[in-house]
């Protein structure tokens, strides 16, 4: 019977930790792929380049006692595209969040050109337009070392 109540025990536990750090990051290597896929998937000319990089680990939380990771990209916007271009390139990225699934923590700063979004899990992506350049992040919540 104790045998029983530790293993049922060790089961709860071990599902109220939620996932860990490699969990997360396939789960925001997702996101970022689809946010970078929409910005790639814009008109012809519109996006000049686009350099990704992640995920990096850094430190955060209290005395940076624990971890996150983070993706970010950065792409250029041609000085031939017209505001008209702009906008549909930041729409195209923005539409790829899904309301069903991202809660809004900040949108439509400047214009309708910003927003950060977190999902349940605690993963935050970030949208920024400032002309000439668009940014995509996603980070993974920062998890304290056991």
């Amino acid at each position: 019977m104790l045998a029983l109540a530790l293993v049922s025990a060790s089961v709860l536990l071990t599902a109220c930790a939620g996932p860990d750090l490699d969990e997360l990051e396939t789960d925001a290597a997702a996101v970022f792929d689809t946010l970078v896929e929409a910005a790639g998937a814009v008109e012809e000319g519109t996006l000049r380049t686009l350099e990704t990089t992640g995920p990096e680990e850094q430190s955060c939380g209290e005395q940076d006692r624990g971890t996150q990771r983070t993706f970010a990209a950065v792409g250029s916007v041609s000085v031939g595209a017209d505001y008209a271009a702009e906008d549909a390139l930041v729409d195209a990225v923005t539409a790829a969040i899904d309301p069903e699934v991202w809660a809004t923590i900040d949108a439509d700063g400047l214009a309708g050109r910003e927003g950060a979004w977190v999902d349940e899990s605690g993963i935050v992506a970030t949208v920024s337009y400032d002309s000439p350049l668009l940014v995509i992040a996603v980070f993974t919540p920062c998890l304290e070392a056991p």
